[in-house]
Order: C-alpha cells, then structure tokens, then sequence
C-alpha cells in the first residue's frame, strides 16, 4: 500500500469473518451521541471517553456521521488483494452474488460474459458465500459482493478473492460508453471500506466512461453504510431514516453505486442511483420496488437455495 497513513491489517485467520470495527479515540467529548445510535448497541462509556465494543460493532459508521468531533472513526487499515489472474490460469471463477442473481441476472450474464473473454477457462460459481464453496485449493473467485469477498477468502481454507472492478480495470482493451463529463458522487460499500485498491479501480472505470466525480466528505476508507446493514437491528423506520441520511450526504443528485443493496438504499433516500456494471454495459439502471422486509427475504430464500 502506497499510502503511508494507510495500517496494513492483520493476517486474515482462516474460519474467522474478516471484520473490522470503527474505535473512539481521545478527541471524544463524551456526549454520548454515538451511543444513542449505535445500532447494535456497541458504544458504551469508558474510562476517560466512550468505547466501540469489536465484537459488537457492525462497522457501519452510524457513530461517525453524529460524532461533533470525529473522534469516532474507522481506523486507517487495509487489506491487500492479491495479484490479477493470468488469463490462462486455472481454477479462476466468477461469483456474482445473491442481490445481483435476483435483481439484475442478465446483468451478472453480461459480466460473465466480459470476463470469458479475458479468461477463457472462467467458471460461474453461484455457491452462497455462506456455504462452503465446495473448490479446489489455490481457487480464485471473482466477485462483485463485499460480503462475498469477505467471507470466501476468510471462511475458508485455499480460496482466494478479487473485486470484478480490479479485473475490469485492468483490461486494456475494455470497451466503454463515453458519458459526456456529466458529474456523479461515489457511494463506497462499506464492506470494501478496508480495501482503498476498489475504491481507486472504480474511480478508474469512471474516468474513463467519462464521468466526473465530486465526493461526498465521507467516501473510501471512511465511507458510511448506506444504512442497509442496520437491517434488523432497528425498526424498519429508523433504517429508512439513517439511508435518507447517508443520501443527504452526498452533493450530487446522481450516485453511482456498486452494490444492489446500496443502490435500492440511495433509491429510497430521495438520489438517483447508477449501478455500476448498468454504467459499464451502457444500460439504465432500475430497481424492483419492493420493501425492505421483501427485499431481505428474497436474500433469505437465495442463501437458504444455494
């Protein structure tokens, strides 16, 4: 990692979810903001200022968007990717998602499709990152899904990951539609708040579509969650409340997203969201208007089936 402020992370512990979780550090005043909002109760007073409990925090980023003196914070660690695969490596596959299955299947075809064309021997692979994935050791699984990246390479033994924005990026001779200069704010996954190598091939890919990019205050390694995690933690009503909050947050109308639960969130909070891989395929972006209680049960159903 080039940036020397940048914490390079502990060695993933292979059976353990590769998680990490915001802190409070000594600029807390104690007022108690972050502990009222906390969503999974993981704030609580300390010593000399409030602590973030690591097994409880859920790593969204609630306590920083009302923290007056951000003093709660994601502190400044990252995560590797491993090398882009050889186009004639074995044993490479493409993993598109839960989300992206249900909602946008011909999308996940059409990146499928992309990526066959760089690595001939590319296998789909729609195996639950929840399950065991069932391949062979030294397997690489491409994917689009934070959570997928996360899990595949920490849950289990001899499976490494990489982001499709990685991969996209590196294709000198990918074609893309050219959108005029017309200026986008960037949502960052939260789950990919830990990998600053995403967060720049995605800027990347937007550049060279054409796309100007004005950043909201809180974007890559200090990105909040769309409010889309605090899914059963809260009523319902206060995770449409935080999701209109983290749209507010943002200086332009237009949004690009990349991920499905991201752009229904940003949907819901009043912007105008544009997935990705719709960008990159030249396709209007559009969402199924279903509720959130829906919308997670849908997610249920595909994990429970595959």
């Amino acid at each position: 990692m080039k940036d020397r402020n940048i914490k390079k992370a502990e060695p993933v512990v292979t059976g353990i979810e590769d998680r990490f979780h915001f802190v409070i550090s000594d600029e807390c005043i104690s007022c108690g903001a972050c502990a009222e909002v906390c969503p999974a109760g993981a704030v609580a007073k300390g010593g000399s200022h409030y602590e973030i409990d690591p097994e409880k925090c859920i790593d969204c980023g609630t306590c920083s968007a009302v923290c007056p003196t951000g003093a709660a914070e994601s502190p400044m660690t990252g995560r590797d990717s491993i090398s882009v695969p050889e186009p004639d490596a074995e044993n490479v596959y493409f993993n598109p998602g839960c989300a992206l299955c249900i909602y946008k299947p011909d999308v996940a075809r059409l990146m499928d499709e992309l990526l066959k064309e760089h690595f001939s021997d590319l296998k789909c692979h729609e195996v639950c990152c929840r399950h065991e994935p069932g391949l062979p050791e030294g397997s690489v699984i491409i994917n689009n899904c934070a959570g997928c990246d996360r899990r595949f390479r920490s849950l289990y033994s001899g499976i490494d990951t990489i982001s499709f924005w990685e991969v996209a990026d590196s294709f000198d001779d990918l074609e893309l539609p050219d959108y005029g200069g017309v200026t986008m704010s960037v949502h960052d996954s939260c789950g990919f708040r830990h990998k600053p190598q995403v967060h720049a091939a995605v800027r990347s890919l937007l550049r060279k579509m054409n796309i100007d990019i004005e950043e909201a205050e809180h974007h890559g390694m200090t990105s909040e969650c769309c409010g889309d995690n605090l899914y059963g933690l809260v009523p319902n009503g206060e995770v449409q409340r935080r999701m209109r909050q983290r749209a507010s947050e943002f200086p332009c109308d237009d949004v690009v997203v990349y991920c499905i639960g991201c752009e229904r969130s940003l949907l819901d909070g009043g912007k105008t969201p544009h997935y990705l891989p719709d960008l990159i395929f030249g396709r209007k972006s559009r969402t199924e208007a279903d509720d959130l209680d829906e919308y997670h049960s849908r997610l249920a159903d595909w994990i429970k089936d595959h």
